[in-house]
């Protein structure tokens, strides 16, 4: 071990006991403590010699993101991390000992998004593994990777997950101030599934541009009008087209049902609170049928 980092260790495992000049109060004593760990961290990362993030099932690192769709979680997609940091269970007798540390996971995620063969990489304790492994486990699923055609594949994903006393501290009086407030206010916890842009006419106009049918069949009629089922699941895939209200004439409703078929996928509904997760979505979606079918059935 450098003689740099073991100086570290040493001081942070016995930092409430450190005097600083001028060091007065609790608020000092926090202070200390939060750039002490900050300062670890910032040497942990460095030396972490494994490629982070999504990977080829054979461990072999994806240079060009741009050739797959990588996992995506409701919540965390941006940075996982953050998923471990503000669910962890600190275990008590190092949070009591006031040590710190990390550990390195890998795991597969399935072509469900499902988290499979957890291997702990490296670690300061073996405690903190068990915290890792729990909370790997416990993930909700993600919308999984995907190759250039849409294809879902299996992939590999790597986490660093730090363990730094003060900072899971702060974190539960956060949280617990976080808790009381949401008792005073209204919160929206859900997103809707959105197709497309996220218009909120992107779907129906999808359908529209897709469209055509014989608008002699109407008669003296000028417009029709059906109504048709779209289940979208949790991975933003058709589950079910159905006709809700027929707009009279079965082959235009059978034609829209193989539209909605056939879209490409939605960004599934999202459910916020807690680990957050992917739901599935019932959307109803009227289709007019004009005597004079042109362009302008189009919504903006």
């Amino acid at each position: 071990m450098k003689p740099s980092l073991f100086f570290i260790l040493f001081m942070l495992c016995f930092y409430p006991s450190v005097t600083l000049k001028g060091q007065n109060n609790k608020a000092d004593s926090v202070f200390l403590c939060e750039n002490m760990e900050a300062h670890l961290d910032s040497i942990w990362r460095k030396e972490n010699i494994w490629n982070l993030g999504v990977a080829k099932i054979t461990g072999e690192p994806i240079k060009d993101l741009s050739t797959i769709e990588a996992p995506k979680w409701a919540k965390w997609s941006y940075n996982l991390e953050e998923y471990f940091i503000s669910q962890m269970k600190y275990p008590k007798h190092l949070l009591a000992k006031n040590q710190a540390g990390y550990s390195v996971a890998m795991f597969s995620i399935d072509t469900l998004g499902l988290p499979r063969r957890i291997n702990i990489l490296t670690t300061i304790h073996e405690d903190f593994d068990k915290e890792v492994i729990r909370l790997i486990r416990d993930l909700p699923h993600c919308l999984p990777c995907r190759d250039k055609n849409g294809k879902r594949i299996e992939c590999l994903y790597t986490v660093y997950v730090p363990f730094l006393p003060q900072q899971y501290r702060d974190r539960v009086i956060a949280d617990s101030i976080a808790e009381e407030e949401l008792k005073h206010c209204f919160v929206e916890w859900e997103e809707q599934a959105n197709f497309q842009d996220g218009k909120r006419w992107s779907a129906q106009n999808y359908i529209y541009q897709n469209l055509t049918y014989d608008a002699s069949l109407l008669g003296e009629l000028q417009k029709a009008k059906g109504v048709y089922k779209i289940h979208i699941d949790s991975y933003g895939e058709i589950k079910e087209a159905k006709t809700l209200r027929s707009c009279g004439i079965p082959q235009w409703d059978e034609e829209v049902i193989q539209i909605i078929r056939n879209m490409p996928r939605w960004t599934p509904a999202m459910h916020h609170y807690g680990k957050g997760k992917y739901k599935d979505a019932i959307w109803a979606i009227p289709v007019i049928f004009e005597n004079h079918h042109s362009p302008h059935n189009v919504i903006e």
